[in-house]
């Protein structure tokens, strides 16, 4: 596993980074990743949630990110990781930041604002607005 800034998980005042590989997609927003030291980590993409409004909607968004990921190496930034030991960050793929791709997609919508710096939280809140505008992915209006 690549730490920079820190040595431990435990520390949430310096940021660090882990790199792997995706072997599981638990949802929309959680994945599992095979650290380079060989350990699994669960870790939930940090400023978004899906909408649980019904059972269909988690399943597209889980599709869409197993698209997405399966199976690919990423990085993930992080700060802080939740008290049942998943890692909550950003998640990287060839520079993309996937939370923001999720959001792009109308595939889910900002959360746990408290964790997201002022500029990202603005990006992911003017992405998911204008998903909602063009009627993307959830907010895609029945005919």
């Amino acid at each position: 596993m690549l730490f920079l800034g820190c040595q431990c998980f435990c520390c949430n005042t310096f940021a660090a980074v882990a790199e792997g590989q995706v072997t599981g997609i638990q949802s929309g927003n959680q994945i599992t990743l095979k650290l380079l030291d060989g350990r699994q980590r669960k870790v939930k993409l940090l400023g978004i949630r899906v909408p649980s409004a019904n059972r269909r909607s988690a399943e597209i968004a889980k599709r869409h990110i197993n698209m997405l990921l399966a199976g690919r190496f990423v990085s993930i930034e992080y700060e802080t990781l939740l008290p049942s030991g998943v890692i909550l960050g950003t998640v990287l793929h060839g520079g993309s930041d996937i939370a923001l791709r999720m959001l792009q997609a109308g595939l889910a919508e900002v959360a746990d604002h408290r964790y997201l710096q002022p500029l990202q939280l603005r990006s992911y809140s003017e992405t998911e607005a204008f998903a909602r505008s063009r009627g993307m992915g959830f907010w895609r209006k029945s005919r």
